[in-house]
């Protein structure tokens, strides 16, 4: 069995969620699928790119990461499993341990306590600078900000037709296509990754259209590195992001997103294989 259906969200720790969200949701035209919200505990808000999400997120303490690791960074990737038991079952057998799982509960109008979603963070593939973990949401709960009661995969369905119509905005965006992982034992790393996506050769494919890439770190624990999207057309983006200095560097095959308006983060844009994302 497939251990999860999709790459719900990649969460982005952020010292301040607004510079990114106001470049993403504004300049950049992206959807946004979950409004940007602020509480006791953090700043967040979900950004769709096709075919997954962007959560920005700048908590009011970042002690949970290593103090060499800091935010800003990409530091999550959340798994939607269809069952999350079954799906732990699963990695079990293929040799990766995961914590048990963590519901995230409330209340609702009622009193009753309700499951708004469920995480278990796969140990062997993560570190308190790239966690990664099934997050299994539950259509019931009483956090979300749209109005009806949507399971991940009804979500998914609504924010694919959201993007679809604004064609991904002015870049052409099309998705996420590429995640780079630093390791400090690639070896092991890739055994690992491997069993995760059942990819025993070639590219380790996180999704059909979503690749992880390893490569050595600087640190004794995993980091992601970079993003890589896929536009419809790289001159097009190229000209879009450099009428507004919004590029890093630009090559004939990739575009890198300028470190100044997005957190000096490595964000970066290739084209998209002709047909990809015409069915988002």
């Amino acid at each position: 069995m497939a251990a999860y259906r999709a790459l719900d969200h990649v969460v982005i720790r952020l010292r301040a969620v607004e510079p990114l969200w106001s470049l993403l949701a504004g300049e950049l035209g992206l959807p946004v699928s979950w409004p940007l919200q602020h509480s006791a505990f953090a700043s967040f808000g979900w950004v769709n790119v096709g075919n997954t999400n962007l959560e920005l997120w700048a908590a009011r303490d970042d002690a949970d990461m290593p103090p060499e690791a800091q935010p800003p960074r990409v530091q999550g990737l959340a798994l939607d499993p269809a069952d999350l038991e079954a799906s732990i079952a699963e990695l079990a057998a293929r040799g990766i341990a995961c914590k048990p799982p963590r519901a995230y509960r409330t209340q609702d109008a009622s009193g009753a306590s309700v499951t708004n979603f469920t995480n278990a963070v796969l140990l062997d593939l993560s570190s308190d600078a790239c966690c990664v973990f099934f997050c299994a949401w539950d259509a019931a709960g009483t956090i979300y900000p749209w109005p009806e009661k949507l399971d991940a995969p009804q979500r998914r369905a609504r924010d694919a037709e959201v993007f679809q119509a604004r064609a991904g905005g002015p870049l052409g965006l099309v998705g996420l296509q590429r995640i780079g992982l630093a390791v400090p034992n690639e070896a092991e790393a890739s055994a690992r990754w491997r069993a995760l996506t059942a990819s025993p050769r070639g590219p380790i494919a996180l999704m059909p259209d979503i690749a992880v890439t390893l490569a050595p770190g600087r640190h004794p624990f995993a980091t992601i590195e970079s993003l890589r999207f896929g536009v419809r057309s790289l001159p097009q983006a190229s000209a879009f992001l450099a009428e507004r200095q919004l590029l890093e560097a630009s090559s004939p095959d990739e575009l890198v997103l300028a470190r100044h308006a997005c957190a000096g983060l490595d964000l970066r844009f290739v084209e998209a294989p002709r047909g990809a994302g015409a069915s988002d």
